[in-house]
């Protein structure tokens, strides 16, 4: 017989892990159709991003590695990385208006944990 006190809702799932920020996931996951597989996505990065960018990512850390927010561990450090990002673009007379095509940039941008959003706005400031 399995008495209440035995019996213990799971918080979190530590094996499991969003597949965009690698978070441990907790009972609050979606999985979602990404591309051509299935993935575990956590409600922050279904509030933060749009399918589109969920799927962006997913790949560019499938074919780069990473994930997202992975290299910053603070908000100076992120806001740093994107004033290097806006400093190079200006340096090598990039048009700002081709950056979301811009892979290279788009991965570092997710490594440091800015957004699309973040880096578009940033650059229209």
């Amino acid at each position: 017989m399995i008495t209440p006190e035995l019996v213990k809702e799971k918080k979190s799932f530590s094996f499991v892990k969003c597949s965009i920020c690698h978070q441990k996931a907790n009972s609050q996951i979606k999985i979602k159709e990404i591309g051509s597989s299935f993935g575990i996505v956590c409600n922050k990065c279904l509030r933060l991003f749009t399918d589109e960018e969920i799927e962006l990512m997913h790949n560019m850390f499938t074919a780069f590695g990473g994930f997202f927010s992975k290299m910053s561990n603070s908000k100076e450090l992120t806001y740093s990385k994107l004033k290097e990002i806006a400093k190079n673009y200006k340096a090598l007379n990039k048009d700002v208006a081709d950056i979301e095509n811009d892979i290279k940039t788009l991965h570092s941008a997710f490594l440091y944990g800015i957004t699309p959003k973040q880096l578009v706005q940033f650059f229209n400031e």
